[in-house]
């Protein structure tokens, strides 16, 4: 188990971002079934000008990132495009939070607690951050994936 103030590049960081960081207290990992939407780490490094801290190996993965500038985070997947995410590290963390608590619905068998789940994700989100549940932003369509079941572990259907 790693926290952010253990991975590489942590030192080289500005006091306000390794605060902001500590604060987020974001979790080590978030996995659905196979699938790992967030994985802390490796390391603490600068991907187009912003700070990656993260990734995920689903379909809507890549480098999790916090952009200095704005405070948001933002995925960047192999293609180097950009997605937003949320507009803080600390709205992303409660978000992970959020999901993970809903992951026995999620990775479930029932096509009705996806789409409960699904629900719960676009209200909560949409309440704390409603950017984040704009059109085509990871949250918004990662919570239509869930809703058909593409995180549902494939044994119970």
């Amino acid at each position: 188990m790693s926290s952010v103030h253990t991975l590489d590049g942590w030192e080289s960081l500005s006091p306000e971002v390794r605060e902001r960081l500590a604060a987020a207290d974001l979790p080590d990992a978030l996995r659905l079934d196979e699938y790992d939407l967030f994985l802390l780490g490796p390391d603490l490094v600068e991907r187009n000008g912003m700070l990656r801290f993260g990734y995920g190996t689903d379909a809507w993965g890549g480098e999790f990132c916090l952009d200095p500038a704005t405070g948001a985070v933002y995925v960047l997947d192999h293609n180097g495009s950009m997605t937003f995410v949320n507009s803080s590290i600390e709205l992303y963390a409660r978000s992970l939070r959020l999901v993970a608590g809903l992951a026995p619905a999620i990775v479930g068998g029932n096509p009705e607690k996806w789409e409960d789940a699904k629900d719960e994700m676009q209200r909560v989100i949409a309440e704390w951050d409603a950017q984040a549940m704009t059109s085509d932003n990871y949250w918004d369509a990662l919570s239509w994936d869930i809703a058909t079941g593409n995180y549902a572990d494939q044994s119970d259907l």
